[in-house]
């Protein structure tokens, strides 16, 4: 087991570039390749507010927007073949299996639906934490399609915290609760786990009957674990995995994520929706 393929989104934000530092410290731990992919929307797709206006207008609009979409295109990928060149990192497909290798992905269409096709065929993609401002969410382009790639491409996403400090982490722990999310996320996590020094399992106390098969489980792939129990009265759980994580030095938490549609919103339930607004460490979340 293994990774092998990282999808990068990026959008243009600070943040999206922010994300391939992080990932090239996964590559390098799996001799993986990068993928970064830009998804420019359809030239066609313009603001309902020039539906009234002239078909001449609407041609030049559109035009003029193509031609931006273009060159904003054009920069990123400067911007991503000018980091791949500062640290040392190839281009193409089919390179060497011992070296980090890169690709660039461009498309037009529906944002979602292309971060879906690629994503389930990669074996993790890695994007931004959406950050806050005064207690308000800012959703990027794909911080807005999380809940999507949750729910629909069954691959792991490494969310990446605002202000996270990228370096080779040696010390993680994974929630778990005995849902399929949880199992999911353990058994995909394991290539992770493998890598690290320290591993540690958070759970209730309610979950204690599990803590044998699960013991013996991890055995088998070489990982000891250590248990931290969460408080027996909490009023917020992802609070309490969050200070558990910090009490115990965790540089990345694995957790299987619950999510539920609401007409094109972002709205995650309970603990996955607190993790998403306020993980302070990097988190490999599972639905």
């Amino acid at each position: 087991m293994s990774v092998k393929s990282i999808l990068v989104p990026l959008d243009g934000t600070d943040a999206s570039f922010a994300v391939l530092d992080t990932a090239l410290i996964v590559a390098k731990r799996f001799n993986a390749k990068i993928k970064g992919i830009h998804i420019r929307p359809k030239s066609g797709d313009l603001p309902y507010e020039l539906d009234y206006v002239s078909e001449n207008l609407k041609r030049k609009v559109a035009d003029e927007t193509k031609k931006i979409g273009k060159e904003h295109a054009r920069a990123l990928r400067d911007q991503f073949t000018e980091y791949c060149e500062k640290h040392g990192i190839r281009f193409g497909e089919s390179l060497s299996d011992d070296e980090v290798r890169a690709v660039f992905r461009e498309e037009t269409g529906s944002v979602a639906e292309i971060l879906i096709r690629h994503g389930r065929f990669c074996d993790v993609i890695a994007a931004a934490r959406p950050a806050r401002r005064r207690g308000i969410l800012l959703r990027s382009p794909v911080g807005e399609r999380m809940e999507s790639l949750l729910m629909r491409v069954g691959r792991p996403i490494l969310m990446v915290p605002p202000d996270w400090n990228p370096h080779k982490v040696g010390r993680a722990a994974f929630a778990w609760n005995e849902s399929l999310e949880a199992s999911r996320a353990l058994a995909m996590a394991l290539p992770w786990l493998n890598q690290m020094e320290d591993v540690s399992v958070i759970m209730s106390h309610k979950r204690n009957a599990s803590l044998p098969e699960l013991t013996e489980y991890l055995a088998l792939y070489g990982i000891k674990i250590k248990v931290h129990y969460l408080p027996k009265k909490t009023k917020s759980v992802g609070q309490s995995i969050l200070d558990c994580c910090a009490e115990n030095s965790v540089e990345l938490l694995v957790v299987g994520g619950f999510s539920h549609a609401r007409s094109r919103e972002l709205v995650f339930g309970g603990v996955t929706q607190y993790l998403l607004v306020h993980s302070n460490v990097v988190t490999l979340m599972v639905h």
